[in-house]
């Protein structure tokens, strides 16, 4: 059986010490091994020193003792510093506790809740396209917390639009998901109004909360009144109270009727025909010269829808007065028609003309007459032609805005911004679509500033 060769440093402190060396020598192999392996397992070389001397003590039996060889026993190993482990132990010990009470107790005192360190992660589902409640289910299976933005958006209410952090991405556990979810659009549809009424789109887009922004364009082959084009298209969402700009269709395209008075039948027919109006010649009697046109309606200036008609009055022989003697003194009388309204305001003439179903063209023309007296008047066609005092000194003509196929508060909004009075009249018409519209106004073209414009409003129930 080998042994552990004797340490150099062992062998001389034995040396120093006959007793110990001869008890040492006396001992079994393996005792002799044990207590060279006590000395060896010393690390540091002060301990290795301390368990060298102790070696020789015990083998010695105290300084200056030789113990004698026969019967030598063996002699027990001093314990591998027991206490010292002991005391190691017991200082890791307080060394965690004290780890402990600064990382958790220490700071719950000076900052509130007690700070708990996570390291495990959790991978981020993905929860968009689904719904909240959905959503927070899985990030909380997945130990994560919510955060909830809202905002307004096309897909249905309570859809996950999107989210942060973006999924499959390992986060530690406890961090905040922000979820962007959808509330749904707000507002109010806007309704389909193309091809109604003017009117009947207004009072629908009234009855949703919502106003109208009305403007007459030009449309070939739609009615008038009727609404072509809307902004915001059908389907859209608007807040309550916001305008939907309706574009209103004029029909044809006025006409500026010229003054063809005291041309001849032949010329004012070729120039009005030329502008796509249609002629209606009636033969009056008149001092001018045959084949004279003497008057027009409507008159000069007036806008007329391309193809709408135009009546001239044009000069024939007069007839031979009828001279009648009554005493000495003749007199001379001429047939007379029609009603006189020669001294009338022009808002009463005008309404007791409505009541008879027909209507007037207003002229205004200088007179001494009192401003807005109606000075003359005669019939033309279907309708009355009244002349009105403008006044000795009447004021500088102005454009009259043409406010056919629009509603009545907004006729009146344009005209009285031009500087006009408006006189409204309501008209009974057979379409719905015309009514609360301007079928007809008088003037047309250009009137003295602040002068009365009369606008036949239509009236389905009248």
């Amino acid at each position: 059986m080998s042994r552990r060769p004797v340490p150099a440093d062992l062998e001389d402190a034995l040396a120093a010490s006959p007793a110990a060396r001869e008890r040492f020598w006396s001992l079994p192999p393996d005792q002799l091994d044990r207590w060279v392996a006590y000395v060896q397992r010393a690390r540091f070389p002060g301990r290795r020193r301390r368990r060298i001397a102790d070696t020789v003590r015990r083998l010695g039996g105290g300084a200056g003792t030789v113990q004698p060889t026969e019967g030598a026993g063996a002699v027990a190993l001093p314990r591998d510093d027991v206490w010292t482990w002991i005391v190691g132990l017991a200082l890791l010990a307080a060394l965690a506790a004290f780890l402990v009470w600064l990382t958790v107790y220490h700071h719950h005192r000076s900052s509130g809740p007690a700070a708990v360190v996570v390291t495990a992660k959790s991978s981020v589902p993905k929860v968009t396209g689904i719904k909240l409640q959905s959503a927070e289910f899985q990030l909380k299976e997945a130990k994560l917390g919510v955060k909830v933005v809202r905002r307004e958006a096309k897909k249905p209410k309570n859809i996950v639009l999107a989210q942060a952090p973006r999924s499959n991405k390992k986060v530690v556990q406890g961090t905040v998901v922000t979820l962007v979810v959808s509330r749904g659009v707000q507002g109010v549809k806007v309704p389909k109004l193309t091809g109604l009424a003017a009117a009947d789109a207004v009072r629908q887009l009234q009855s949703l909360g919502l106003t109208a922004a009305l403007k007459q364009t030009a449309a070939q082959g739609a009615a008038p009144g009727t609404v072509v084009q809307q902004s915001p298209r059908p389907g859209g969402h608007v807040k309550k109270g916001a305008p939907v700009a309706l574009s209103v269709a004029k029909g044809a395209a006025a006409v500026v009727v010229p003054d063809v008075t005291g041309h001849s039948q032949q010329d004012a027919e070729h120039d009005l025909q030329g502008r796509g109006l249609n002629v209606h010649v009636v033969e009056v009697a008149s001092s001018q010269p045959s084949g004279t046109v003497v008057a027009q309606s409507p008159p000069a200036g007036s806008k007329v829808q391309q193809g709408g008609t135009v009546r001239l009055n044009v000069a024939r022989q007069a007839p031979a007065a009828t001279t009648t003697t009554t005493g000495s003194a003749p007199t001379t009388t001429q047939a007379q028609t029609g009603n006189d309204y020669r001294g009338m305001r022009l808002a009463a003439a005008v309404q007791k003309i409505a009541q008879g179903r027909q209507q007037v063209i207003v002229q205004y023309v200088s007179s001494s007459q009192p401003a807005g007296v109606v000075v003359a008047n005669s019939n033309a066609g279907s309708k009355v032609q009244l002349q009105i005092s403008a006044g000795a000194h009447p004021q500088p003509s102005a454009p009259v805005p043409d406010t056919t196929g629009e509603d009545a508060s907004t006729a009146q909004h344009d005209l009285a911004s031009a500087g006009f009075s408006v006189l409204v009249v309501q008209w009974p018409v057979s379409d719905a679509a015309r009514d609360g519209v301007v079928v007809y106004q008088t003037p047309m073209g250009q009137a003295p500033k602040g002068s009365t414009v009369v606008v036949y409003v239509g009236a389905a129930n009248g």
